[in-house]
């Protein structure tokens, strides 16, 4: 247990510390997005909060969040259909950081099946990913195809809280991801990682909030 508050509480403090502070988005996202999804995500996943601490192996950032988001993506997919046969191209072309051949691929996958809910919002994603985490308006209409497509797919509320969060609206990330969650089946792949990212967001901002007036005159 306090192998997971650590973790936690240094990612999120970390990643809204640098969001609160910096001035330019497109050199910090990345190092945020790894920070939150790789690290937390991959606690999750596959850590051992009762292990003792080992060194860190430095990664690149860029990839580093490339490969934690399609991962994320992939484990939230409903897997229907021809998709996956299309998304393992695609998926390479990000993790490269070539974005724009991986949209490409995509879309030439939805011209053939333009009613696959994974293709949909894999294309948002990866507009995500080129445009350095901002939901802009044509991943925001990818992952509104999706959600129509696919009311439970977890991906679209997922990622908008996520890029929420990047744009400094953790309130808007907080009820994304308690969306997904109460969508979740208990024994969801992706759903340990996004609870503990939502509870230590919750727990980051608690105890930021000011004290209350009853407090302060005491």
């Amino acid at each position: 247990m306090i192998g997971w508050i650590i973790m936690i509480g240094t990612c999120l403090v970390s990643a809204l510390a640098i969001l609160a502070f910096a001035k330019g988005r497109r050199q910090l996202w990345q190092p945020v997005a790894a920070t939150v999804v790789l690290a937390m995500a991959g606690y999750a996943w596959q850590g051992r909060p009762d292990l003792s601490s080992s060194a860190a192996q430095p990664i690149a950032a860029e990839r580093g969040a490339a490969d934690a988001l399609l991962k994320m993506r992939s484990d939230m997919d409903q897997n229907f259909g021809v998709a996956k046969m299309w998304l393992v191209t695609a998926d390479g072309f990000a993790r490269d950081g070539s974005y724009s051949a991986a949209a490409g691929y995509i879309q030439a996958g939805l011209r053939e099946h333009p009613d696959n809910p994974d293709l949909w919002s894999a294309l948002g994603l990866v507009l995500m990913l080129a445009s350095d985490g901002e939901m802009t308006p044509p991943a925001k209409l990818a992952f509104d195809k999706a959600r129509t497509l696919a009311p439970n797919l977890p991906a679209p509320d997922y990622f908008e809280g996520l890029a929420a969060l990047f744009d400094r609206k953790p309130d808007i990330t907080i009820s994304k991801w308690n969306m997904v969650l109460e969508r979740a089946t208990p024994k969801a792949k992706w759903r340990p990682a996004v609870e503990s990212q939502l509870a230590g967001l919750e727990s980051l901002l608690a105890g930021a909030a000011p004290p209350s007036p009853e407090l302060k005159n005491q």
